[in-house]
């Protein structure tokens, strides 16, 4: 007999309150047999209990008669064992860890035991060590524990190789196989049915052990098998439906001096297709659509450019600006101005320490793959595809997919390669990704019930990453709370913006194939044209009619017969009518198959447009609260006050002296002179850019009012209201002409020169503080902006600083893509700059000169001289 240590109320609650449900019972004992170094575990199930060829050995003479028939479950490895010592101090003192001197154990609890309580009525221990000469055998009656039994029935038998096995009488078969119910009533060595093993334990059997990095590639990793009545089951994880995902994001955080951060988003070839639908709508996609293998190709030829949008790095400067906006929002911000600095400094210092925190548990990284399962797209377009382009070994149906989907969505966290808990499926989801799909545009959001993927973090001493029991969060601390901040950031700010940008790259890669619709309105108006010679051909067939019936009425009836006798002349006339008739009604038809099609497409046009149109409310408001702002602004610049006060405070600084307060002076009256100043100024320079900008101003809401607008004298006024700026940073604005006049609305150039010239300053600035780490950005000559002259209708502007980067030349017009960091920019200027040239015929273009730096940098804008705007 061995005692067993334990209060039987915690054996009744612990049980089933710390170990949920039973695949997390399964997994606590799968982990045990980790920790003790097995290279094969075996989880073997009965429906009829003990196996008769088990039933005569000696283990069988412990076993209590009630339990021969139960359901059992075994669980083997082959393990380095328990000794008897571990068998008394640790396996039998429940909540004490046998572990506690590995580092690298996945489990530091002490209660994995009680996952045999919570799946079963009792169980019988059976270990070898390679440290002893026998083997051991304990027998636990749940219930005799729970009412208060203090010892346990317990034997020796031969040795063995090491080894552990657990066998569980009385499980629940319905916890292990979803078609329980056609093997209650069969005999064990009834395999005629199709087993069906519980899916939610086969998804967390297949994700214990990472199934994303080839595990049989795993170092030591144990080879884990599922029997039924000695059949095995095949468990594996289905890694060719991975292949079916449209895209994959990745990241990897890694101590490094210059890229702290990558991340990246590979695209499959049936992404493109999707979007290409979803751009021009399910009707015009069925005109449009082109074949799998042209959208592989498309792919394959833009691939660079691809990788340039969709590959980005961040340096540790720049994700801790990252981590000081989410802390910023995340805490209450105070009013008191007094306290603001050290708020502000206190955040900042929290932003610093998150870097600190992931060190140590780096590398951490990351992949998720992203699907679609609705019919049109799932089936004709996904499964379609990947099958035909083989991606997959076989054509998958829409069915399995969903499956697959249902059995592993979400994203699971890993220490290395083994599971310790999960990010969030479509159950749970403590990083808030279902959260965030209520911000922004939500097709740019993960779905977690149509995406499977992993984080993986290192921490094998697990001093600072502890998963609970449920395995659906992690202890906090502060190495966890960085890593959610880390996660945040990545999952839904950063991979946020690659779908946008990979959405934007996609409709410039179809508009350079030509495979966008046409604007609406020119189609419409091609149809009327269409229509307006249809109505004609139509009146030239009411009147070949007339005359075939005059020719008709000209025949001879030939005598005792039904026939009419026609001159030559007159059928020879029929039938060339006839001819031009069906030539006509064949146009025609085409015609109205084109109205047809047409009219379909205007409606699907119709959410698009709505779309469309809230953008333009969004850019609308914007526009009316900056002129609100600037209004608001320019009538404090004409409030009276005084630039110069100088008089006012050398009275007072006077009167001090006199009075012998200088300290007082100096401490209460020269900070208000100097603010006073500041605000003077401020208010000056505020006034002199409404003034500047009252002109672009659009007061009739229309573009109708076009004037003669020398280019020159636009860029003198900006070089003029920017003087302070550029004589300050040192930088020239040069332009080679003098008589370039474009017909143009008002205003509109000063918009757009403004916007490409400020941008210019800013990427000067950006260089030259690039040029402090890096010397291949140092710059020798003075820096400048030049604006060049391109024929009669084309201005070039470029300047000295960084360029457009590769990531940003294929999407720079598209809306909210910005290439600088953070808040600096919306990414609304050029999109609105090429909005506001193309209004009236006019384009702007990035060409593709490149810079010293391997950039793009020289702008073409035109203007077209045509009559038709």
């Amino acid at each position: 007999m061995r005692r067993i240590v334990i209060d039987p109320r915690v054996v009744k609650h612990l049980g089933r309150d710390l170990i949920t449900s039973p695949e997390v019972a399964i997994i606590e004992l799968v982990k045990n047999s980790i920790d003790a170094r097995a290279t094969n575990i075996n989880l073997k199930l009965f429906n009829g209990g003990i196996p008769d060829v088990l039933q005569n050995s000696p283990v069988a003479s412990v076993i209590p008669q009630q339990y021969f028939h139960m359901p059992l479950l075994i669980v083997e490895d082959d393990g380095y064992g328990m000794t008897d010592e571990v068998i008394d101090s640790g396996f039998l003192r429940i909540a004490t860890s046998i572990k506690s001197n590995q580092a690298d154990t996945l489990g530091e609890k002490g209660i994995g035991r009680l996952a045999t309580q919570r799946l079963g009525a009792a169980l019988l221990v059976e270990t070898c060590s390679e440290r002893e000469d026998h083997t051991s055998f304990v027998f636990i009656n749940w219930d005799d524990i729970i009412n208060g039994a203090e010892e346990v029935p317990s034997f020796d038998g031969l040795a063995t190789k090491p080894h552990t096995r657990l066998w569980i009488f009385g499980v629940n078969l319905e916890d292990y196989i979803d078609n329980a119910m056609q093997f209650s009533q069969m005999s064990f060595i009834d395999t005629g049915a199709v087993v069906q093993i519980n899916r939610d334990l086969k998804s967390a059997l297949n994700f214990l052990i990472s199934p994303f990095e080839n595990t049989p590639d795993i170092p030591c990793a144990p080879r884990i098998n599922f029997y039924f009545n000695d059949k095995q089951i095949d468990i594996t994880f289905p890694y060719d439906t991975l292949a079916l995902a449209e895209s994959i994001h990745e990241f990897k955080f890694s101590p490094n001096k210059d890229q702290l951060l990558n991340y990246g988003l590979s695209i499959k070839p049936w992404f493109i297709e999707r979007v290409h639908r979803a751009l021009v709508k399910a009707e015009a996609f069925k005109r449009l659509k082109k074949t799998h293998a042209y959208y592989s190709e498309l792919l394959n030829k833009s691939s660079q450019r691809i990788s340039n949008v969709l590959n980005a790095t961040l340096s540790a400067e720049e994700l801790t600006k990252w981590f000081y906006r989410i802390l910023v929002d995340f805490y209450a911000v105070t009013d008191d101005e007094s306290k603001r600095e050290a708020f502000d400094s206190f955040i900042k210092n929290k932003a610093n320490a998150v870097i600190t925190e992931l060190i140590k548990i780096a590398p951490i990284s990351g992949s998720i793959y992203s699907f679609k399962q609705g019919a049109a797209i799932g089936d004709k377009i996904i499964i379609d595809s990947a099958h035909e382009l083989n991606y997959t070994n076989r054509r998958y149906s829409l069915q399995e997919l969903k499956y697959f989907l249902e059995d592993y969505n979400g994203i699971k966290l890993y220490r290395g390669s083994y599971r310790i808990g999960f990010l969030g499926n479509k159950e749970s989801d403590w990083i808030k990704l279902q959260q965030f799909r209520t911000k922004g545009q939500q097709w740019y959001r993960f779905d977690l019930g149509n995406t499977v993927g992993f984080v993986s973090l290192s921490d094998d001493a697990q001093r600072n990453i502890q998963e609970i029991s449920s395995r659906l969060d992690i202890s906090e601390n502060e190495t966890s709370e960085a890593f959610k901040l880390l996660i945040n950031v990545v999952f839904n700010y950063l991979f946020y913006d690659l779908n946008r940008k990979a959405n934007d790259l996609i409709k410039v890669l179809l508009a350079e194939e030509g495979l966008l619709e046409e604007n609406l309105s020119k189609r419409v108006k091609k149809n009327d044209e269409a229509l307006r010679e249809m109505m004609k051909r139509n009146k030239r067939m009411q009147k070949a009619l007339i005359d075939v019936s005059q020719h008709l009425g000209q025949g001879r009836k030939i005598s005792e017969t039904d026939e009419i006798a026609l001159s030559g002349s007159s059928f020879a006339f029929l039938s060339d009518t006839i001819r031009k008739i069906d030539d006509d009604i064949r146009a025609d038809s085409s015609v109205q198959e084109a109205t047809a099609v047409l009219l379909s497409e205007a409606d699907a046009q119709l959410k698009a447009i709505e779309v469309e149109s809230y953008n333009n409310y969004k850019l609308m408001a914007n526009g009316l609260i900056t002129e609100t702002i600037t209004h608001e602004l320019h009538s404090l610049s004409k409030t009276g006050v005084v630039p110069d006060a100088s008089g006012h405070f050398d009275y007072l600084r006077d009167y001090f002296v006199q009075n012998r307060s200088v300290p007082t002076y100096n401490q209460h009256v020269v900070p208000i002179q100097n603010s006073y100043s500041n605000i003077a100024g401020k208010l000056d320079q505020v006034g002199d850019l409404y003034s500047f900008l009252e002109t672009t101003f659009i007061k009739k809401g229309t573009y109708d009012e076009f004037i003669y607008q020398d280019i020159a004298e636009v860029i003198e006024d900006i070089a003029n209201n920017l003087v302070a700026t550029i004589k300050k940073e040192k930088i020239q604005i040069s332009r080679n002409f003098e008589d370039l006049v474009w017909f143009v609305p008002k205003g509109v150039l000063l918009h757009v020169f403004y916007n490409l010239i400020n941008n210019s300053l800013y990427w000067i600035d950006v260089r030259r503080k690039r040029a402090q780490s890096d010397p291949s950005y140092a710059f020798s000559g003075e820096d400048k902006i030049v604006v060049e002259e391109h024929g009669v209708d084309g201005v070039i502007i470029y300047d000295t600083g960084t360029g457009v980067s590769k990531s940003m030349e294929d999407i720079l017009f598209e809306p909210l893509q910005s290439g600088k960091p953070l808040s600096e920019g919306r990414g609304m200027g050029l999109y609105i700059v090429r909005k506001l040239l193309n209004s009236f015929g006019g384009e702007i273009e990035l060409l593709e000169e490149r810079n010293e730096y391997g950039n793009r940098f020289k702008f073409l804008i035109m203007c077209s001289t045509s009559e038709e705007l």
